[in-house]
């Protein structure tokens, strides 16, 4: 699962830098801009909030107050 958000987050990032590169070319039209630009920051988003989940259940066994409780 980890390389998997891995992923999504790369191919997020590129997706907005290639939408970013394209439309000051002047080969994307703003509409298509946003779409695009906001399909990869969602991924990005998703890929970031999958690791801080991931590293919050880490740190919580971790705990002595969360082994009880877990």
């Amino acid at each position: 699962m980890k390389k998997t958000a891995l992923i999504s987050l790369l191919v997020g990032a590129l997706i907005a830098i290639l939408s970013y590169i394209a439309t000051e070319a002047n080969l994307l039209g703003v509409k298509t801009f946003f779409k695009i630009g906001f399909t990869g920051l969602g991924l990005m988003i998703l890929a970031a909030g999958y690791f801080m989940i991931s590293f919050l259940l880490e740190w919580a066994k971790d705990t002595e107050f969360f082994k009880k409780i877990l």
